[in-house]
Order: structure tokens, then sequence, then C-alpha cells
């Protein structure tokens, strides 16, 4: 399932207030505050002179689905949810049939005074009464709202149709799902009332998986969470997609328990390459096996190598590059300890916002990504070599994971990881290549503090080598 809630800690919500045109702090009288934290009423006494308006960036957002049945409603409710998840943001999808409710509005209430920032009401909000009360709902509580409208061709709708039918027809054969669609559609057609741009900020999306039909339209959009929507929605949804990931073999660096570098295979990282090549088209290989139509892998050598013998047109990205270590580059997890005790303590304390002196951080991997998943929802069958920290990146985004679990999601060597697309989810399927290899997987140590002494500190530190580097 797509997530709906993040687990991360909620924000503290204010509100921005104008007069004359003039942005500013605005207290509300008898002790009210607004964006739902402690009351859903606001005292308006000073309307004529003030108009409150949500704070452009800790204001909540309610996004408002809109469209007839079959448009790809859902599958887009919950790729928004999975992006802005996926970017630490507080997003829940609340599903309605047809329009939301008043107790649907309570739940949203309650869901932004536990300190989430981030409603999605998937339904069909056919009229401008149904959308008018959700407005309504947003304005006396100072929230951000935005409407998206979705429609696409006959076509595409009758595709639509087929597609839910026979997933249907699997779970119960015994009624006419495809007639019975074909009428729900029909029923609906008459009651809809196209958005109108006054209705508030308005996307309105023609979805189509042909990425020359697919198209967008925004009115009023503001802000980095609708901007970052606007941009999700641009991509068409593609809705049956395979992508098959992997880290490169294993590597000299890996054997000796090194960091970073740009190390080559050792001889057991070269048995997988062959391995990995039979299961994905290369000699050896099933000709009815998948075959990925393209390979990218990152610019450094033992993620090229592992890839050589698998056919298929293929491109270096530096995105890919496994994170920057700096000054550890090189470095084992004992020689870390030894040099710079108290980076290694603040890295394990978190590990998703520590930056290595002069390197990276897990957050600068999130936003060097991004581009990456983004261009894989555009494909499918496509491979991605790449290493263990970008990886647990963008295995996330299919995973559902938020932020924090990133830096501990399990990406083993010699591990082929299948991600098929099932609806607006993904399951992943893991595939051991049975080729013997290290592990590389460090778990958080127990204590974390400066003061901690050497043992604690490489309590979780993987068995490998001990020999030094050879030049």
């Amino acid at each position: 399932m797509a997530p709906i809630a993040s687990k991360m800690p909620g924000n503290d919500y204010e509100s921005c207030s104008s007069h004359n045109g003039n942005s500013g702090d605005h207290n509300l009288s008898n002790g009210n505050v607004v964006n739902g934290t402690t009351s859903n009423s606001i005292n308006m006494s000073a309307a004529t002179n003030f108009t409150i308006t949500p704070c452009q960036i800790k204001a909540p957002l309610v996004v408002i689905i809109v469209g007839l049945p079959f448009r790809g409603k859902s599958f887009a409710a919950h790729k928004i949810s999975r992006n802005l998840f996926w970017k630490g943001e507080d997003v829940k999808v609340f599903e309605v049939e047809e329009k939301t409710s008043e107790e649907t509005l309570k739940y949203i209430t309650e869901w932004f005074e536990t300190g989430h920032n981030v409603a999605i009401i998937d339904g069909m909000h056919l009229t401008k009464q149904d959308r008018s009360i959700v407005g309504k709902y947003c304005r006396e509580n100072v929230y951000h709202h935005l409407i998206i409208e979705f429609e696409c061709e006959e076509r595409c709708v009758e595709e639509n149709i087929k597609d839910t039918a026979q997933f249907y027809q699997k779970v119960d054969n015994n009624q006419d799902w495809l007639q019975t669609f074909r009428e729900k559609n029909a029923k609906y057609k008459n009651q809809f009332e196209r958005c109108s741009p006054h209705e508030g900020p308005l996307i309105n999306v023609t979805n189509s998986e042909n990425v020359l039909i697919h198209s967008v339209k925004a009115r009023g959009v503001q802000g980095l969470l609708q901007t970052i929507i606007l941009g999700v929605l641009s991509a068409p949804v593609i809705k049956n997609r395979t992508f098959f990931f992997s880290r490169h073999g294993e590597s000299e660096f890996n054997v000796l328990g090194r960091i970073g570098g740009n190390a080559d295979l050792s001889s057991r990282g070269r048995k997988y390459s062959e391995n990995l090549a039979k299961q994905l088209g290369g000699p050896g290989s099933n000709p009815n096996g998948p075959k990925p139509r393209l390979i990218w892998t990152s610019e450094l050598q033992r993620t090229i190598h592992t890839v050589q013998n698998i056919p298929g047109p293929r491109t270096t990205l530096k995105d890919l590059n496994e994170i920057n270590a700096g000054i550890c580059e090189g470095l084992t997890y004992e020689e870390i300890q030894e040099r710079f005790p108290q980076e290694f303590a603040w890295r394990d304390q978190d590990k998703l916002k520590y930056r290595y002196p002069l390197g990276e951080s897990y957050l600068d991997l999130l936003q060097r990504v991004d581009g990456v998943v983004q261009a894989l929802l555009l494909n499918t069958d496509v491979l991605v070599v790449s290493h263990q920290a970008v990886l647990r990146c963008i295995l996330a985004y299919f995973k559902g994971s938020s932020p924090e679990e990133i830096p501990y999601v399990n990406v083993p060597l010699h591990t082929l990881l299948i991600v098929k697309s099932y609806g607006y989810d993904f399951k992943i399927e893991t595939v051991p290549l049975k080729v013997e290899c290290v592990d590389t997987y460090r778990i958080q140590p127990a204590n974390c503090s400066i003061e901690r002494t050497a043992a604690d500190a490489l309590k979780t530190v993987p068995a490998h080598f001990d020999a030094p580097i050879i030049n």
C-alpha cells in the first residue's frame, strides 16, 4: 500500500494576515488559534479590516480530487501521497465515494491538530456545491486548498473500465463487472459540473499514458507543496511497470571493509556479474526471461563492470554515484573511529541528517536521486545498478519508507530486487543469486554518545578482512 501517514514529528502551524495588501501577524480574539490546532471556529470581528490568509510556509494543505470514475484519480492521489511522504511531508489520503462528508472533515481536522500538514481527499466531488463545502471549511480554518480535476479521452476511459473489470472479475466472477462499471460511468456523467477557475487554486489534468496526449494546466498554484504536486502530475501515470535494482558485485573495498572509493570487483563480484547477466538476457539466459530495455549505472567501475555482459542500451549517471564520504573516503569503520571518533558518533546519532565533512548526507542523496526516480516512473523494464546508500534512497520511494527509515533499509550485495507496480502500489521481489559475499549492513549501535568506548562504537561493524590498502 502507498503510505497514508508520516511518522515524522509535526509542526506548529500559524496564519499569515494581510491588511491593505501587507503581510503581518494578527492575533485573533477569544483565544482561538487558526489552522485547526485548537479551534474549528475563527472570530472574524476584524474582518472589515483584515483578511486572514493561510501562512505561505506552515499552513496545512487540503487537496480535493475531482472527476468522473475511471479517470485515474486514485492512481494520481496515491502517487502524490507517495512522493510527498518520501520527501518527509506528513500526508494522508482520505478516500470518499462521491463527496466529502462532515465526518471526513472532522477526521481531517484531527489529522491537522496532531501536527500533520497534508490531506488528500480522493473522491469525485462532481458538483460545485460538493467542492464549495470543502472550500468553505478550508477558509474558516485558514488552510490552503488545491483542486485537481481529472479527465481523459473516451478510449482511455474504456481501457480503464476494462482493466478494473478484469481485476474485479478475478475476485468475483458472478457479476458482469464490465457492464456495472459502464453504467456507473454513464450515471455520474450527467451530474458533473466542470470546475471554475474562481473556485480556488486549480490544476486540470488530461490523463493519458501517452506523453503526447497527457497534459496539465494550472491556475493560482502557489507555495512549495502545490508546486511539487504540479510537477508530480505533469508526468503520465504508467500503470504497468517493472524495475530491476542491484548493487554492484562485491568489490575489493567491500572485502576489506572500506567505504567509498572506486575499487573494482573482487573475484566473487565478477562471478555475480556473470550470474546477473544470466538472469537478465545475457550469455546463458533463458530466451523468454526478462530483458531490460535500459541499463543505468553509476560512473564507478564496480557498477559498470557488473553489467558488462548484459545486453541493452546503457548510461552512466553521476546521480547514481555512491554517497561522498568526504574525509572518510577509503577508510574502514575502525579507522574512522580511531581518527574521527566524534564524527563517527554524530553519524550514528542521526544518520539521515549527518553530512560527512567535505562529503554528503542522506538528505543530500534524496535530493540527488529525485530526478532518477521521476525518470524511472516514465519508463519500465529499467535495470539500475548502483550503491548501498543510493539504492536505499530510491527503494524507499517504492517501499513507502519514511526518511528516518532510509539509512537502515537493507540492500544486500549479490541480490536482484524486482519492483512491480500493482495498481497504485508496488511490490518488491528479492532474488538472491547465491554467490558468496561479505555482509556490509550495519545497524545503529545501542550507544551513540560521544563518550562511548571504541568497543561500543564498533559493536555492529560487519566482519571483513583486516588488511591494508594495496596501491
